[in-house]
């Protein structure tokens, strides 16, 4: 059996934390970042969803099991 392919994606939300404008979510399916709404336009938000799954297709980037986002620097 094939294991599934990781995956990446950007959506915007309005819930995240004051003053962040972009924050990553490690998910089950893979990692998604959210974006302040009205931080970026839609079509900045589409090219970088092209390009995390062009990344993540061609094996540039990894999503292992055992990563998590990187720790919030203060």
């Amino acid at each position: 059996m094939e294991s599934p392919q990781p995956q990446a994606w950007y959506f915007f939300s309005s819930d995240l934390p004051d003053g962040e404008v972009i924050v990553p979510f490690k998910t089950q399916q893979g990692l998604a970042f959210g974006v302040r709404t009205g931080a970026m336009p839609d079509e900045t938000l589409d090219a970088l969803n092209r390009t995390a799954r062009f990344v993540l297709g061609v094996g540039l980037a990894h999503i292992g099991h055992t990563e998590k986002p990187p720790d919030r620097e203060e």
